[in-house]
């Protein structure tokens, strides 16, 4: 009796796990449409997520690239001068401690005067008119969407700093020509205090060339950089403060331009061998930049 009963478990066992694994065609299908709609929609959902990410970058890029504003306001809710004098506040209010007394650190032309403050407010916005220069035929070339951010590369030509660091000599020559009282004075003094005040005075003549001589540079062909992303509640990708600085560190690349490659003043560059070698004596202006 007790064999019996062993032997005959076992086949029903067997047809109670045959049964369980055999569902009917129709709930099998169902199954199957169920898993395919859920793929088709996460699929579906990451294509119209990244091109929401492309949308946004092209904004971004386009108002720091060109000063373009459309769609910026609403997107970083405020408007593209309100967030560049943000950063530029940023940037003196993190800087001017170095500098003080301000007296002690004006700079005095013959016909007006740059305190450290306004000297580093000119600067930071004369970087942000330099960039502007770059223009609108930057290509986004991938997405990453990592939930909360989203890493975006693109390709664009850059600055070339090794030109500015030329052009900042040029307007150092023509200050001197121009009366400037404390230049040669730095430059020639064992002020503890020197490096600080030739780093504030680099930094003037970067706005005084860009801004008030309207100098040409060239440059850096186009290559691929990185942005990143912070995703709102609202499902919108902004660019932070943080962002933007790391963004425009990149973009301003320590080399010359490129061989007739066009400058800002759609010219053609010359050979880089021939440029001057005054930027020699600047090879340290990159971090001024």
């Amino acid at each position: 009796m007790r064999k019996i009963l062993k032997f005959g478990v076992l086949p029903a066992c067997v047809l109670l796990l045959g049964a369980c694994s055999m569902l009917p065609k129709s709930e099998k299908k169902k199954s199957e449409d169920v898993k395919t709609e859920q793929s088709s929609s996460a699929s579906s959902e990451k294509e119209t997520n990244e091109k929401r990410i492309e949308k946004d970058a092209d904004i971004i890029l386009r108002a720091v690239f060109t000063d373009h504003s459309s769609g910026f306001t609403t997107l970083m809710g405020t408007s593209v001068d309100k967030w560049k004098k943000g950063i530029s506040q940023a940037y003196v209010d993190e800087n001017i401690s170095k500098y003080t007394p301000e007296e002690d650190y004006t700079i005095d032309l013959k016909t007006e005067s740059f305190t450290p403050s306004k000297t580093l407010e000119l600067f930071d916005q004369a970087r942000f008119k330099v960039l502007a220069t770059i223009g609108d035929d930057f290509e986004i070339t991938g997405v990453e969407d990592d939930e909360e951010t989203a890493t975006v590369t693109f390709k664009s030509r850059a600055i070339a700093t090794r030109d500015l660091a030329n052009l900042i000599n040029m307007a150092k020559a023509s200050l001197f020509e121009n009366g400037i009282e404390d230049v040669k004075e730095l430059e020639d003094s064992t002020n503890p205090d020197l490096e600080k005040r030739l780093a504030l005075l680099n930094n003037f003549l970067f706005y005084y060339a860009f801004d008030r001589m309207n100098e040409d540079f060239g440059y850096i062909q186009p290559r691929e950089f990185t942005m990143e992303l912070t995703k709102t509640k609202e499902g919108r990708y902004i660019l932070t403060d943080e962002s933007f600085l790391e963004l425009r560190k990149s973009i301003f690349v320590n080399e010359y331009s490129s061989n007739d490659a066009e400058t800002r003043k759609g010219n053609k560059t010359t050979d880089s061998g021939s440029k001057s070698d005054s930027s020699s004596s600047s090879s340290s202006d990159k971090s001024k930049i």
